[in-house]
């Protein structure tokens, strides 16, 4: 990374190759229709959007804050707009690609002042059975715990205690987060988890789906709720 980069970037588009198969970005993109609408909430510098189109025969529409990431994002990606997501109508300019089949919010709405009103606004953006894929840092992991314990509560550059994060999540209020703002949590995943990488990889040797979320409150770095609007009835 140069300089000038910016704070959220990868060299390179995501490549599975390349990628530990139970990190988070691979988790991710595994949880990725081929071939569908794509809304990416803080795409950065486009690594995970880049993917997406390439690889994944996606169309992207992909919102980010720094405009420095959002011009090295539109090397990788079709559509991408310099948007402040804390905006009442930050949503507004992606209104042409709705119906979306995906929202994608990766480690983005802790960054945000009000990341419950950004999901509410998605709700006249997505398909009705859309497919809504929310990752958030898990203050509630084990070492946070021990450190919390000493009294320690040292922010950071990266990571769960990121000095620009503005919210800390746990695997009760991330979905409390999803369910207020009007959808149903389906399935959560993890990453970040020494447990349940040895689980997975246990479960890929003898060919078998991986295992459910393993003590995730406690052993997740990261949590990545699955979730769907809810069907309003009148």
């Amino acid at each position: 990374m140069t300089d000038s980069a910016p704070k959220y970037h990868l060299e390179q588009i995501y490549n599975p190759e390349h990628a530990h198969p139970d990190e988070a970005h691979s988790v991710l993109m595994r949880l990725i229709p081929e071939k569908s609408r794509v809304l990416e909430l803080g795409c950065a510098s486009g690594y995970l959007s880049g993917y997406m189109e390439k690889m994944l025969g996606c169309t992207v529409t992909g919102l980010e804050a720094d405009s420095t990431a959002v011009a090295i994002a539109q090397t990788r990606c079709k559509e991408v707009h310099h948007v402040d997501l804390d905006m009442l109508d930050a949503l507004k300019i992606a209104e042409s690609g709705a119906p979306y089949d995906v929202l994608l919010a990766a480690a983005v709405l802790e960054h945000l002042k009000y990341p419950e009103n950004l999901l509410k606004q998605a709700h006249t953006l997505l398909a009705p059975n859309a497919i809504v894929i929310v990752s958030l840092p898990n203050i509630a992991y084990w070492a946070f715990r021990l450190k919390h314990l000493a009294g320690k509560f040292d922010y950071v550059d990266y990571g769960v205690m990121d000095r620009t994060h503005l919210h800390l999540y746990t695997v009760k209020t991330g979905r409390e987060l999803l369910e207020s703002a009007g959808y149903r949590v389906e399935k959560l995943f993890t990453a970040g988890s020494l447990f349940q990488n040895i689980a997975n990889a246990a479960a890929r040797k003898l060919h078998r789906n991986p295992p459910p979320a393993i003590m995730p409150n406690l052993s997740a770095y990261e949590l990545i709720f699955i979730a769907r609007p809810k069907i309003t009835t009148h």
